[in-house]
């Protein structure tokens, strides 16, 4: 039997080791460099589907010119929907449990670095590297940015066990399989500009290549009258493009930011995704932000809700995927936080920094409308 951590106990575990390294229990050596821990919490909840996901961040210095990273997260999925495997719909929780480490290393005006993440669920492991490149030039005025990585995914049906485990298909040369690969190839590039003392701009352009297995194993759609298993194209490319606007008013230490998102595929997806976010200063030890997100997409070419009997053209690829639909959404965020000053907290904790974000995602589609919930402890030490 396979030992499972509740995320209470996750949380807690990642709450004492922070406390630990930290010296509450005791004393710390002589400092040697500085780092920070986080304790983050996230709760998700729609209609028929509720996400907690307990994370702990850590960032350390790495001799000079160095910095290492890692972090370590449990999502606990509990779910009605029928089409993740359970059977009459009846509720079920999944876990998912991702670990990754990073390091980045600075060379004069540039900075290399390189990432790993590995993450396991019953039916779905993932495997990634990823490394990036960054300039900053003009003393610091332009940063440009260039990466990229690679995902090694494998995608199976074992959430559904015993007799009612679904074959997979993983393409046209392998009709009956037990898991199939999935794999990403992905490139990215950016760049900000500082254009006055208060202002800053940015681009960046994010392009990936999906091979392999890319339908839900579980879920079908509707054929005439009947039920037939998902099937995607086991090929797409995304493409996405951002802009981002950054301006500090100074007299009222406010901060206003305006970004806008276009994204499209192969699969004929279209979306666009404007926002604007306002951070609003409270002095030195309190910020506040309230952010605005609309989001509208259209609909992949072969996704319809319900598809016509005996009509080869129509039912070569079909789908039950509400994301490939088109829809739109609003989000509405509010976040404040606070550093441990503000509570007359001294020594390693007046750097202790306190945050919650409360969102409310109106969703055109038949998920429903969302609640999200995230409250985070960031810990500076030394070491």
């Amino acid at each position: 039997m396979r030992l499972q951590l509740a995320p209470s106990t996750v949380f807690v575990l990642g709450v004492l080791g922070v406390l630990g390294v930290l010296g509450v229990f005791g004393p710390v050596p002589p400092a040697r460099g500085d780092g920070t821990l986080a304790v983050r919490g996230v709760y998700y909840k729609e209609r028929a589907t509720r996400v907690m996901q307990p994370m702990l961040d850590a960032m350390f210095d790495a001799g000079t010119h160095g910095v290492a990273t890692g972090h370590f997260l449990v999502d606990a999925i509990t779910s009605a929907s029928a089409s993740s495997g359970a059977a009459d719909a009846k509720p079920f929780t999944e876990k998912r449990y991702e670990a990754g480490l990073g390091y980045a290393h600075e060379l004069g005006v540039f900075t290399l670095a390189g990432d790993a993440k590995y993450s396991t669920e019953s039916d779905y492991v993932s495997r990634y590297l990823g490394a990036r490149a960054q300039a900053e030039l003009g003393q610091k005025n332009t940063v440009l940015g260039l990466g990229g990585g690679i995902s090694l995914d494998t995608v199976s049906a074992a959430a559904a066990q015993g007799p009612s485990m679904p074959t997979l298909r993983c393409d046209a040369a392998h009709p009956v399989a037990t898991s199939c690969p999935l794999d990403v190839y992905s490139l990215f590039a950016s760049a900000s500009q500082i254009v006055s003392r208060n202002a800053v701009l940015g681009v960046s352009v994010d392009v990936s290549t999906l091979r392999g297995l890319q339908s839900n194993p579980y879920r079908q759609a509707i054929v005439g009258e009947s039920l037939v298993p998902e099937r995607h194209p086991t090929e797409r490319t995304r493409e996405a493009f951002a802009a981002s606007a950054r301006y500090y008013i100074a007299p009222t230490g406010t901060t206003l930011i305006g970004a806008y998102r276009y994204y499209r595929d192969s699969w004929q997806v279209h979306a666009h995704t404007p926002e604007i976010r306002i951070v609003q200063e409270a002095g030195y030890d309190v910020d506040a932000s309230v952010r605005y997100r609309y989001y509208t997409q259209d609909g992949a070419y072969f996704y319809h809700a319900r598809y016509p009997p005996d009509d080869p053209a129509m039912t070569q690829y079909v789908s039950d995927d509400v994301k490939l639909s088109d829809f739109t959404g609003h989000t509405f965020e509010a976040k404040l936080g606070v550093l441990g000053e503000a509570f007359d907290l001294g020594g390693r904790w007046a750097g202790a920094r306190f945050e919650g974000i409360l969102e409310y995602v109106i969703q055109h589609n038949r998920f429903g409308n969302a609640v999200i919930a995230h409250v985070a402890l960031t810990l500076p030490f030394d070491y």
